[in-house]
């Protein structure tokens, strides 16, 4: 019997060896090219491009989407049976990400544009906030997520670069010891390189080894990435506008601000500044200031309050023209007495700045659309002396941290408009229903999410159950 065994097994591997198949699929080239990434041999030896991508995808699926728990899964380039490197290069992780949610999506993350969480990873995070001690409740950034809508401000080019101060020497002897013999050290699934800059300045390559261990803290020590640039790495900012604050965290730096520009305009002192936490990134920290009214969307995102004060200013300030009427710049506007097009009567929108050559002032509506009207066709309401929104604290990722995050399906995306920021802060978030974009469901997609896209479907199978009419009650005459 024996025999007989050894003699199958050789006839198996004989064909294995003969045939070329898939060692993921065991398709043959019937269902794609066949390529040879590895070292391996026989039955092991073909694959499908496509199977080895989806293995990789497969890898990612079981790491966490936030950078400081990535790993560096070397499956993602090596053969787990041969050990050998592939040929073919792997995907980038904002790549992988990327296949998750679509090119469409993918091209939402940017600037003036919103990411707003899903109902069901709102109500996820409330079920875990119950069930938190006091203490972690307070320390989780939970409440920042729930209902919460981002309004991206910034999306830059990583550029490759981490620089590292140190305090002490035992700080200093860590990273020593995480550095190997290349030189290098592997942060947040990054493969990084000692670089010659700051407190190793001028120091030649060959020499970088013997000064590092001649540092002293306190000192600064400048990395540099060991792997081609993908804008996977892109350092992605929003703000959250649902959270307003009574006082601000720093009101110091509010009565500063008001002082500066008041010495040059004294009614400056009657813009109206709003509040916000925006982010648990440094929450006690002004990180931006965004201003309604100006030209194209409809807003503008100041660094600083005083030039963000003095820009609100400047746009609600009266020019003297007659036909302004009373209405001012970065003003909320009820359209009112319109004969030509009546269906826009009682439209809200933002009036940007007035047209002296057209006597009109041009209105942002809050789908987007841009109208020049007259000021007798407006109803001036809040914001007549100007307003700033003023942000505390951010919210931060890398592209391809936040494309995972939205391949969980515990985010959404879409176009911002001028209502967006002219609602009040707790109808924000509403006002993106039937707006948003989601990822499809995935290998990627959380449980509960799961959950909900089952009991969605299912109301709305009752409801069309219920409203389409039975092909055996005749019409009504």
């Amino acid at each position: 019997q024996n025999i007989v065994h050894s003699q199958r097994r050789n006839i198996v591997s004989m064909d294995a060896e003969e045939e070329e198949i898939c060692r993921y699929c065991f398709g043959g080239v019937e269902d794609g090219e066949l390529i040879s990434p590895c070292k391996c041999a026989g039955g092991q030896k073909y694959v499908h491009l496509k199977c080895l991508r989806q293995w990789q995808r497969i890898l990612l699926v079981t790491q966490p989407t936030h950078p400081a728990f990535y790993d560096r899964d070397l499956r993602h380039q090596t053969c787990n049976v041969c050990k050998s490197t592939f040929t073919c290069p792997p995907p980038t992780r904002h790549e992988l990400m990327a296949s998750f949610t679509g090119p469409e999506i993918a091209a939402l993350i940017d600037k003036h544009c919103i990411i707003a969480s899903h109902e069901a990873f709102s109500a996820e995070l409330e079920r875990s906030l119950t069930n938190m001690p006091p203490m972690l409740r307070r320390r989780s950034s939970y409440e920042h997520w729930i209902r919460g809508m981002f309004l991206i401000t910034k999306v830059e080019s990583d550029d490759g670069k981490v620089t590292i101060p140190i305090e002490s020497d035992l700080t200093l002897r860590r990273l020593r010891d995480r550095i190997d013999s290349e030189l290098c050290t592997t942060h947040q699934g990054r493969r990084w390189r000692l670089a010659a800059s700051e407190s190793l300045e001028g120091v030649q390559a060959d020499g970088l080894t013997e000064a590092l261990a001649a540092l002293t803290a306190p000192c600064t020590i400048c990395l540099q990435s060991d792997e081609p640039e993908n804008c996977g790495n892109d350092h992605v900012v929003a703000v959250n506008l649902t959270r307003p604050l009574d006082q601000p965290p720093d009101p110091a730096v509010v009565r500063r601000a008001l002082k500066e520009v008041c010495a040059k305009y004294k009614r400056a002192s009657e813009v109206k500044i709003t509040h916000f936490i925006g982010g648990p990134c440094d929450e006690d920290e002004l990180m931006c200031c965004i201003v309604l009214g100006g030209g194209g969307c409809g807003w503008t995102v100041a660094k600083d309050l005083p030039s963000a004060i003095h820009l609100a200013h400047s746009r609600a300030v009266s020019r003297g023209h007659e036909d302004e009427g009373d209405v001012h710049g970065g003003q909320t506007v009820r359209l009112t007495g319109l004969q030509a097009c009546p269906e826009l009567n009682g439209e809200l929108g933002i009036a940007l700045r007035f047209n002296v050559e057209s006597k009109r002032w041009l209105v942002r509506l809050r789908n987007g659309d841009g109208k020049q009207l007259r000021a007798k066709n407006l109803e001036g309401l809040e914001g007549a002396q100007g307003r700033v929104y003023a942000v505390w604290g951010d919210a931060r990722w890398s592209r391809a941290q936040l494309l995972g995050e939205i391949a969980k399906g515990d985010w959404g995306l879409c176009r911002a408009n001028i209502g967006d920021l002219a609602a009040s802060p707790s109808e924000r978030w509403e006002g993106t229903a039937g707006r948003l974009a989601f990822a499809p469901v995935t290998e990627m997609t959380e449980s509960y999410m799961r959950d909900a896209q089952r009991e969605m479907n299912a109301t709305r199978a009752t409801m069309q159950m219920h409203t389409e009419p039975s092909e055996d009650v005749p019409d009504e005459e």
